[in-house]
């Protein structure tokens, strides 16, 4: 909490330095301790604090009841300081930047993930062509949504291709008396085999129809 002093003030950064240790001191605590870091710099964790600062979002509803509830007590006893209440709106300024920077890390590493799973190899460069973060939405619990039909276009965009990962195409199939390629014909008369022709017209029915009409069948 070292950069509240410059806000706070040796004192009064002293009251709620010591108000914050003594919450995380009790035992009943110490699966919520209160942790305070300035993340108002606009800089991304790496994704190995992910994790971290995920878990500090998750806790920051209840780090900023019990830091209210400090504040309320000193306004209480100090009602009449005028610096005192001007220290204390620019403490909950500083709690609100915290909070809004902890929502953005956490939107957008699920904005990554979400990037990653429609084949975006590079989702920080995507999110930057796109206008960055603002320019994807996302549902109250912060994941995002609409997320395939935004990417479409740069899917759609030859220019953007290096960006996705590529389906590598399948050989095709030229069977020849009764196979090719070492893909023996189910459906040709020496190697008639009826469990092979039901695995193959599930998995590839196309070059199921292909074999069977080399082998004069019709499906």
């Amino acid at each position: 909490m070292e950069f509240l002093k410059d806000i706070l003030g040796e004192d009064l950064y002293k009251q709620v330095s010591d108000t914050v240790n003594a919450y995380n001191g009790k035992p009943e605590n110490k699966d919520k301790q209160v942790k305070l870091a300035d993340l108002g710099s606009g800089q991304y964790v790496d994704k190995g604090k992910y994790d971290t600062a995920v878990a500090e979002k998750e806790n920051l509803a209840g780090q900023i009841k019990t830091l209210n509830t400090t504040i309320g007590d000193l306004k209480k006893n100090n009602a009449d300081n005028e610096t005192l209440r001007t220290t204390i709106a620019n403490l909950r300024g500083e709690l609100k930047k915290q909070q809004t920077a902890s929502e953005e890390i956490a939107k957008t590493y699920a904005l990554k993930d979400s990037l990653t799973k429609q084949g975006v190899l590079d989702p920080d460069y995507l999110i930057y062509k796109a206008g960055g973060l603002e320019k994807f939405n996302f549902d109250k619990e912060g994941k995002p949504i609409g997320v395939e039909e935004v990417v479409k276009p740069y899917k759609d965009d030859a220019a953007m291709a290096h960006l996705f990962k590529q389906e590598q195409q399948k050989p095709p199939y030229n069977p020849k008396n009764g196979g090719a390629g070492g893909v023996t014909n189910p459906f040709a008369k020496d190697t008639f085999n009826l469990t092979e022709q039901g695995r193959m017209l599930k998995e590839n029915p196309a070059q199921a129809k292909e074999l069977a009409a080399a082998a004069g069948v019709t499906l």
